[in-house]
Formats: C-alpha cells, sequence, structure tokens
C-alpha cells in the first residue's frame, strides 16, 4: 500500500496533511461515496452520504480535497476549549 495507508477489520488508514501538520484520518468506506471519516486529534467525525456508485475518482476527492481543505483546516483553526 502507498506511504501513509493501511487497512484492518474494514478500516482505512490514512495521513492527511492541512498546512504543516499531518493528522491520522481512518476511514469505514462503500462504494458510491458513503464515507464514515474519523480524525482522533481533532475530535472530528465527518460523513458523507452519496450515490456516485463506481466513480471512484470522484468521491475519493470527498476525503483527499474536501475533507482537509475546508473541513480539517477550519477545524484546526478554530480556538479549542
Amino acid at each position: 500500500m502507498p506511504d501513509g495507508r493501511t487497512y484492518g477489520y474494514t478500516w482505512w488508514r490514512h495521513e492527511l496533511r492541512v498546512g504543516d501538520r499531518v493528522y491520522s484520518q481512518y476511514e469505514a468506506s462503500g462504494n458510491g461515496g458513503q464515507l464514515v471519516m474519523v480524525v482522533p486529534e481533532l475530535d472530528l467525525v465527518v460523513l458523507f452520504t452519496a450515490g456516485n456508485y463506481n466513480h471512484v475518482a470522484l468521491w475519493r476527492k470527498f476525503r483527499d480535497e474536501l475533507l482537509p481543505r475546508y473541513i480539517m483546516a477550519a477545524v484546526s483553526t478554530s480556538p479549542r476549549p
């Protein structure tokens, strides 16, 4: 598997970069873009539901682009209690 990715117990593990930080991300995914993504360091769980079956390139953008660029970037820069 590529660096930064592992798999076990039906969960994928990835490393996602936001700015100069790298976060561990765990993901359960289904064909079509159904994704449950967990970023423990940010206390973040993100769920996507979609019906883009057999269009992996499209729904992988949810994790590879939308999650780090918009969601994680917003959460990682917000004040934390």
